[in-house]
């Protein structure tokens, strides 16, 4: 039994599985590069919180690895490579908490690798073979080797209003994360059109796991961010470090984000998919980026 915006509620299912693939070819055959591919696993489990500042509190384990070429994957000379080639490959906990107004607020922390423990070219390779396409040519001038922890933090508060006649949401969103490997702030808002549940209980949040008709959820979204960076070893290496890799990188402090997606929630199964747009992470790169994010999740 848990207590989700003033009510309480049987039916909530304290489990749930998580896999979100992430690669530039979902958008178009002819991307290849920049953040070319991503996969995210997680499990996150429910606790219930019965006091009176916090109703409720999801724990989240997350394990994932991000990929990073220049512009064109194929490319094997290095005057022909824009930005660093990078794997990051990470372990993440996240908590979540809901207060009695519905605001969110997220913290977490992560630890990660850089460099040939990352497995990104193991990965890319594997990949490309399935496909019948290029060997990756780019992995000999990758970042060198580096550990790193980082630390998040993000909030957003249940502004707009909670029942199920509104089709329409607005929630703004403040983040801000630091550590050896990403340091950066962030200033973002989400619009939602459509049917959706209020901040502890939409799959928005990752947080649909009802098995109630009237609880189902199908909606659209726009979701842009802006980045203040100060630091990320995608582009720069290992803070630690002085020499980084054969490709120099030239960290963007001002990153923009745009996310445009849709989501349908129903019973123990959760599915998304998203368009997203990202300025240049390196100032050295020779233009901006699009990608395709998919997103299924299975409650019990």
């Amino acid at each position: 039994m848990v207590t989700i915006a003033g009510k309480t509620q049987n039916n909530r299912l304290p489990h749930q599985l998580t896999v979100i693939s992430e690669n530039d070819s979902y958008l178009s055959v002819n991307n290849d590069g920049y953040y070319t591919n991503g996969i995210k696993i997680s499990y996150q489990w429910l606790k219930p919180v019965t006091d009176s500042m916090r109703l409720v509190k999801f724990h989240n384990l997350e394990i994932g690895q991000l990929i990073y070429n220049g512009k064109e994957g194929y490319y094997a000379d290095i005057s022909d490579i824009d930005r660093p080639i990078a794997g990051y490959l990470y372990g993440s906990y996240n908590q979540t908490r809901y207060n009695k107004k519905d605001n969110m607020f997220n913290w977490g922390i992560a630890a990660g690798t850089i460099g040939n423990a990352s497995l990104g070219r193991q990965t890319q390779e594997l990949i490309h073979g399935w496909m019948n396409i290029y060997k990756p040519k780019q992995w000999k001038y990758q970042l060198q080797a580096g550990w790193g922890l980082t630390a998040s933090v993000k909030w957003s508060p249940q502004i707009t209003d909670r029942s199920r006649n509104s089709k329409f949401a607005f929630k703004p969103v403040v983040g801000a994360s630091v550590g050896n490997f990403f340091t950066n702030a962030m200033l973002g808002s989400a619009i939602l059109f459509g049917r959706f549940n209020a901040n502890a209980a939409t799959a928005f949040w990752n947080n649909h796991s009802s098995t109630l008709k009237r609880q189902r959820e199908y909606f659209f979204y726009v979701y842009p961010a802006l980045y203040l960076q100060a630091y990320n070893a995608t582009v720069q290496g290992n803070m630690f470090k002085s020499e980084l890799g054969m490709i120099p990188g030239k960290l963007n402090p001002f990153f923009f984000q745009n996310k445009v997606g849709f989501m349908c929630a129903r019973n123990k199964f959760a599915v998304g998919f998203a368009a997203l747009y990202e300025s240049k992470q390196s100032l050295t790169q020779q233009t901006s980026h699009w990608y395709g994010s998919a997103q299924v999740s299975y409650s019990w």
